[in-house]
């Protein structure tokens, strides 16, 4: 009778241990395959022209994943307007990199008042209409011109916010773009 029940607790374990087993492949397979449609765009290059008291900074924005990105738009905090791109396509035949021209007059609030928390955003959205956000950190220096401050935008560390879903959510996001194809 002993053995009855050790072979039978044995047997649930190994069952458990199995499903458990198949459970974590499905999960991360399923976390694969919802990373591998999402977009990343970021900012790869950014260069700065001098024109007197005029500052021009051209943020160079590619999409790095492997999902389209839909309404992406760059905005830089303490400068009026933004750039905006209906669609970036991942690497490939359709890729395109994309130049914003921010032009930064002497009267740019950037440019002449200490902003205590400066950033520049990257926000986009995927094929399922969830939001991303990138935030590069600004900051000032005093310039050789007294009145002007000199802009720093670190590409090294960005603060990225992407949707963090369930598996559910994303199983049923997966089966809407299978379903559209």
């Amino acid at each position: 009778m002993d053995w009855f029940w050790l072979i039978g607790f044995l047997a649930l374990f190994l069952l458990a241990g199995a499903a458990y087993y198949f459970w974590q492949v499905l999960a991360a397979q399923t976390q694969d395959d919802f990373r591998a449609q999402q977009p990343r765009l970021r900012v790869t290059n950014l260069s700065a022209m001098h024109a007197g008291a005029i500052l021009t900074l051209m943020p160079q924005l590619e999409n790095v994943g492997r999902g389209v990105a839909h309404d992406c738009v760059l905005h830089l905090g303490g400068w009026e307007g933004s750039f905006a791109v209906k669609k970036m396509y991942p690497p490939g035949p359709r890729s395109q990199k994309h130049t914003a021209s921010l032009v930064l007059g002497p009267e740019t609030p950037l440019r002449v008042k200490p902003q205590s928390n400066g950033y520049l955003r990257v926000s986009y959205r995927d094929q399922w209409g969830l939001k991303y956000d990138c935030w590069y950190p600004v900051t000032q220096s005093p310039g050789s011109q007294p009145p002007f401050y000199n802009i720093h935008i670190d590409l090294e560390h960005p603060d990225i916010n992407e949707p963090t879903l369930s598996f559910w959510e994303m199983r049923v996001l997966l089966r809407k773009s299978t379903l559209h194809e």
